[in-house]
């Protein structure tokens, strides 16, 4: 099996790191990661400029070396570009993560994680995005996390997976050496999230706002991911590409054809 890893917190984030750990013995892993953070960049991908790549080394704190590319684009330029011309062999599956932070409810939309992956199923290739929810910072079970991962990726290998479909799965807090309650698979939350912004000002009296990092929502829904993983449950979540409301397709050309 040929592996893609990639992510959005960039080439040497500690996710990654332990992501390709936990999986390099499932196949041939070909890591394509930004190489600097991209966090909540969505889908984004770049046109108005070259796209450079650098060759990188990262040796990891277990003493291993992992060889890949750094990309100077978005997430979704990594996939495009491993899939399209840097990896000559076909890749049977599209792993994003792990990411710093959980990737449930709305926050799929801004998720770099998420469109990184969302760009291997457009592609037509199996993909999963892995997210971590933190707690505190100073101690993040990187490893740990990876392993838990590592266990539902192996549980999913013999499920249904379906190249248009990705899936998202989150790992709910481990830094306090609890143990997740579970695994639930259930739909995201639509609930916005509580923006909040600081604000600071300049000598010329100009305001700038610069964005709360948050995982507050409006509101949480009962059986949705939101719920579950402030539960303590690993969540997993199939997401489609076909953003198409089909019953309202009908109904718009009922009311244009004035029938």
């Amino acid at each position: 099996m040929r592996i893609l890893l990639t992510n959005d917190d960039g080439f040497h984030a500690p996710g990654l790191i332990a992501m390709y750990r936990a999986i390099a013995d499932m196949g041939d892993v070909v890591v394509v990661a930004p190489s600097t953070v991209q966090s909540a960049t969505g889908h984004a991908v770049t046109f108005d400029r070259p796209i450079q790549t650098q060759r990188r080394r990262v040796l990891t704190d277990h003493g291993e070396e992992i060889l890949g590319t750094a990309v100077e684009g978005r997430p979704a330029d990594c996939v495009k570009l491993a899939l399209n011309r840097l990896v000559d062999e076909p890749i049977d599956l599209v792993i994003s993560g792990m990411n710093a932070g959980c990737n449930i409810g709305i926050n799929v939309f801004y998720s770099g994680t998420v469109g990184a992956a969302l760009e291997g199923a457009i592609q037509g290739v199996p993909s999963i995005a892995v997210s971590l929810h933190i707690g505190d910072r100073t101690k993040t079970p990187w490893d740990r996390a990876a392993i838990v991962a590592r266990d539902v990726i192996d549980q999913m290998m013999g499920g249904p997976l379906d190249p248009s479909v990705m899936m998202n799965l989150n790992i709910p807090i481990l830094d306090d050496d609890a143990e997740p309650a579970g695994l639930k698979v259930l739909p995201v939350s639509t609930s916005a999230l509580v923006d909040d912004y600081h604000q600071s000002h300049d000598l010329s009296g100009d305001h700038g706002y610069t964005a709360v990092d948050s995982v507050a929502f409006r509101h949480t829904p009962p059986g949705s991911d939101v719920e579950a993983i402030f539960d303590r449950f690993i969540t997993l979540t199939p997401l489609c590409i076909d953003l198409t409301h089909h019953e309202q397709v009908n109904e718009w050309s009922k009311h244009f054809n004035g029938k």
